[in-house]
């Protein structure tokens, strides 16, 4: 398998049809895109943050040190958590496993967003609750009850 598949690192892909932030950009006009290549840097564990992004293309891996939390593909966000506790640093790195075009989304932009389509704001918020889940599982305890 190649290194990038999400199969391989043991991570689940993200994003399923009802997470497809790329719809919001096409119906907003959103235009604040950034190129990645393979192998580049969005941005590194304990950066400031300032941002999400939304994915238009190509796939991007969520990193801490070794550990792989997770791939984003087309449609998916990335950087949620600094729009929504501002002031802390980022808390992963993600990298771009491919190239990959992104639609940055500063704090003006996103509550702007979120004033016009609440929708947006729930996506954002089964997005976290969906990586949260995903990590209790990962580091749960496992112990019989």
């Amino acid at each position: 398998m190649h290194p990038w598949d999400s199969e391989s690192a043991g991570v689940i892909s993200s994003m399923s049809p009802q997470f497809d932030f790329g719809t919001i950009v096409s119906q907003r006009g959103l235009d604040a895109k950034i190129s990645l290549r393979c192998g580049d840097f969005l941005f590194r564990e304990g950066d400031d943050a300032d941002a999400l992004y939304i994915v238009e293309r190509g796939a991007l891996r969520i990193i801490s040190g070794s550990a792989i939390y997770e791939t984003v593909h087309a449609g998916g966000i990335v950087g949620e958590m600094a729009i929504v506790d501002e002031g802390t640093p980022r808390s992963a790195s993600v990298i771009a496993g491919t190239y990959a075009e992104l639609v940055k989304i500063d704090a003006s932009e996103f509550t702007a967003l979120i004033a016009d389509a609440p929708e947006f704001a729930l996506m954002v918020m089964r997005v976290m609750a969906r990586r949260l889940r995903l990590m209790n599982q990962r580091y749960r305890p496992q112990t019989a009850w």
